[in-house]
């Protein structure tokens, strides 16, 4: 969705494929870390007016600093903006969906993009598979990383989508990951639908793996 704010065209992404990768990093340590800290406080408050009205102010401040985020302003100058009604409206029907649908996302096992095919190779070390050690190396410490630092770390997922979204036929090299690499600045542009499936992807092949280990041992 294209709007006019300030004489200046911005664009309002509708879609999880119009919302970029790179973009959700960004916001995450504009807003979203505190907007997460904060929310975490509300849900420990005991129910109650307080809480009530603390829910209250936290939803009106999440849909002005998205909406900031997007149009490329400041919260506060939308709080004091005319439009605050058509803000709210276009928030409520296009950017807070656009969130919610993060975990509704279907996954692929192959995706097109940049007028190219890409695939998702398993992260195992099963015979014959084409997985490397330094990959599963690189891979294991950034799934790490992002266990223990939480889920709202985009920029990890940055690295594993780097490591595991590759053209059919294409190796894994070491240097998808170095800092500024063509490949990582490349998967700054994916789309949070496809990112997405990345992660999602990587969870299920880990549970799998765990459930083939654990029943291993049983069996054993």
């Amino acid at each position: 969705m294209r709007i006019t704010i300030n004489d200046k065209e911005v664009v309002i992404p509708t879609s999880l494929s119009e919302f970029t990768l790179g973009q959700r990093i960004a916001f995450q340590e504009e807003y979203g870390n505190e907007l997460d800290t904060w929310l975490k406080k509300i849900v420990d408050m005991e129910d109650g007016l307080d809480k009530e009205m603390e829910e209250m102010e936290f939803r009106m401040e999440k849909m002005f600093r998205t909406f900031a985020f997007f149009a490329g302003c400041t919260p506060d100058a939308l709080k004091e903006s005319e439009f605050v009604d058509n803000i709210a409206n276009i928030y409520h029907s296009c950017l807070s969906v656009l969130f919610e649908s993060e975990s509704k996302v279907e996954c692929l096992q192959e995706y097109h993009w940049k007028g190219e095919t890409w695939v998702l190779h398993p992260p195992s070390l099963k015979h014959g598979d084409q997985m490397k050690f330094g990959e599963f190396i690189d891979s294991k410490q950034v799934v790490q990383n992002l266990m223990e630092l939480g889920k709202s770390r985009w920029d990890a997922m940055l690295n594993l989508c780097a490591i595991y979204l590759r053209r059919p036929s294409e190796e894994y090299d070491e240097s998808f990951l170095y800092d500024n690499s063509e490949r990582i600045e490349m998967m700054r542009e994916l789309p949070m639908d496809i990112a997405l499936g990345v992660g999602f992807f990587l969870t299920a092949s880990i549970s799998l793996s765990n459930h083939h280990f654990q029943s291993s041992n049983v069996a054993e």
